[in-house]
């Protein structure tokens, strides 16, 4: 082979290494785009599943003093109506009444 064929097999070669090096690059510069993408988003939906077990963790709480809430005015209701029956029993043995 003369020079001129060397040089030219050379560049030809060299242009399409260049080419899939650039090609390979892209890929690689891409791929780290999406891995930070990917990594922002993670940790904002981090923050939004942390946000929600707080809210469901408060929901919880709400619910379970209202529940102790509304148990002891349940509570305070029975005893006076049994209060009133017992009264009202009294009251007709007393004056004895049957039903």
């Amino acid at each position: 082979m003369d020079a001129e064929t060397t040089k030219f097999v050379l560049s030809i070669s060299g242009t399409v290494i260049l080419i899939l090096f650039t090609g390979i690059g892209f890929f690689i510069s891409r791929l780290i785009n999406d891995v930070k993408i990917n990594t922002m988003e993670s940790g904002k939906n981090k923050g939004k599943i942390e946000l929600v077990q707080q809210q469901q963790q408060s929901d919880i709480k709400r619910i379970e003093e209202r529940t102790q809430l509304e148990l002891s005015n349940m509570s305070k209701s029975i005893k006076i109506l049994s209060d009133n029956v017992n009264i009202l029993c009294q009251a007709m043995n007393k004056h004895n009444i049957n039903l």
